[in-house]
């Protein structure tokens, strides 16, 4: 049995794998409540089936305890390519309704969501949509 490592590693128990995700303190209310229900990252660190910990810092980055917000399963893993006019599903087709995008994953609309990305990672952003 692997114990879960400091800051975001795998325990495996008699769930399965667990992966830890954080979120910054703007998306741990979305997260709890259930509102967000995907998160975008540059690396996909799990796939489907896995039990993920979505938790955020109470305090400090490293210097403090981590709150759990919810814990789900993950239900889909799908690369993606977010740029200045939308967002392209890879190995799929183009997102027509970039909205729908932006609000499951925590933002009011597409506009919002492309400057945060822009200001964060810049664009284009490759990554993936981490679904549960």
């Amino acid at each position: 049995v692997q114990r879960e490592r400091r800051g975001g590693g795998l325990r495996r128990g008699r769930r399965g794998a667990m992966r830890v995700i954080l979120f910054q303190d703007r998306f741990a209310d979305k997260v709890r409540d259930g509102s967000k229900r995907q998160t975008i990252r540059k690396t996909a660190r799990c796939k489907p089936g896995d039990i993920l910990s979505l938790r955020r810092w109470k305090g400090k980055p490293y210097r403090s305890k981590q709150e759990i917000l919810r814990e789900a399963v993950c239900s889909a893993v799908t690369p993606v390519e977010i740029n200045s006019f939308g967002a392209d599903i890879i190995g799929d087709v183009f997102i027509h309704c970039p909205d729908t995008l932006a609000r499951s994953d925590g933002f009011i609309g597409w506009p919002e969501m492309r400057d945060w990305f822009s200001e964060t990672h810049g664009l284009p952003f490759n990554g993936f949509v981490i679904e549960w």
